[in-house]
């Protein structure tokens, strides 16, 4: 019984996954498995594949709402319940996936970052209605909330990275680069300068390790090529040009600013346009005919990105 249920929270892991990126029903939103408990796990000791069944289960339990409520977002004290569920998740887990000091191994380094990075997301796709600035929230609710948003988007990035340095071969699964990726976007048209200085760093060590993908995938076998490596390296060149457009913005905004307010005038809800309001909220979330740009130099770029690497749109109940 306890290897039927890990099978099937496995396969709702990846299903969970579909319906946030790709707007499709869970079927296990429904029908959801029991939780495959280790006989001897408790409060501060749970191992990794309990503790990721457990912030599934908060993922369908957030799905479910929504459906039955027939809402299109999450409301605030919504938000903020999911995330507390979330967060004594990662507190009753075992040390290692809490601390890299507590890590022995190599396979305990692996289980941690890849806890922070999908814990991280989950928590950051909670709090992205509030980068829609047409979502009805009061303006200090939804600094709060967008606040959460971008540190946990820079957390998923960051524990990609880790992830990547410790062993290069477990950055590759296609859900955690799919996650990451879709979290630069969303930073990098998103981002305050003041909030968060750090983030174009990330954003360029992000890129270096896409490049080390995708230049191991074209030192294959040209005709063995897989189209997930087509359209990582189409992303990951999406990506350059995008950082490189909201740069050239922000130089722009330094350079002349007789022309344009600085950012000391500027909330931190409207420094930079969020992609709902400027590249349209649909899926995939970057495509339409609107721009951030004067010449659509950036909607053009994210246009050029396949539709398999489709990112979950600005609305949880759309996501």
């Amino acid at each position: 019984m306890l290897m039927r249920n890990a099978i099937r929270w496995a396969m709702a892991f990846q299903n969970s996954h579909f319906s946030l990126a790709y707007d499709r029903p869970s079927i296990t939103m429904i029908n959801q498995p029991e939780i495959p408990y280790d006989p001897k796990s408790m409060p501060g000791h749970r191992g990794y594949f309990e503790t990721l069944c457990r912030l599934i289960q908060v993922v369908l339990d957030m799905l479910r709402g929504l459906m039955f409520t027939h809402h299109s977002h999450l409301r605030y004290h919504e938000i903020r319940e999911y995330k507390q569920r979330i967060e004594r998740i990662i507190a009753e887990a075992a040390p290692h996936l809490k601390s890299r000091e507590r890590c022995t191994t190599l396979g305990e380094h692996i289980e941690r970052t890849e806890l922070r990075l999908h814990s991280s997301y989950f928590i950051s796709l909670m709090c992205r209605v509030s980068l829609d600035p047409d979502t009805p929230m009061d303006e200090q609710r939804r600094e709060i909330v967008r606040e959460d948003c971008l540190t946990n988007l820079i957390n998923t990035i960051e524990a990609f990275i880790e992830l990547h340095s410790i062993n290069s071969h477990a950055s590759r699964t296609w859900i955690s680069l799919q996650r990451t990726i879709a979290s630069a976007f969303l930073l990098v048209a998103n981002n305050n300068d003041q909030l968060h200085p750090q983030t174009w760093d990330l954003i360029e060590k992000l890129e270096a390790v896409l490049s080390d993908h995708v230049h191991d995938d074209e030192s294959s076998d040209h005709n063995s090529k897989t189209d997930s490596a087509k359209h990582l390296a189409s992303s990951l060149h999406a990506l350059r040009e995008v950082s490189a457009a909201f740069r050239a913005r922000k130089t722009r905004h330094r350079v002349v600013p007789k022309v344009v307010p600085s950012l000391q005038n500027t909330s931190p809800a409207t420094s930079f346009a969020s992609p709902s309001s400027t590249l349209g909220s649909g899926v995939p979330a970057y495509s339409s005919g609107q721009s951030v740009s004067p010449d659509g130099q950036i909607d053009n770029i994210l246009n050029q990105v396949s539709d398999v690497m489709l990112f979950p749109s600005m609305s949880s109940g759309n996501a």
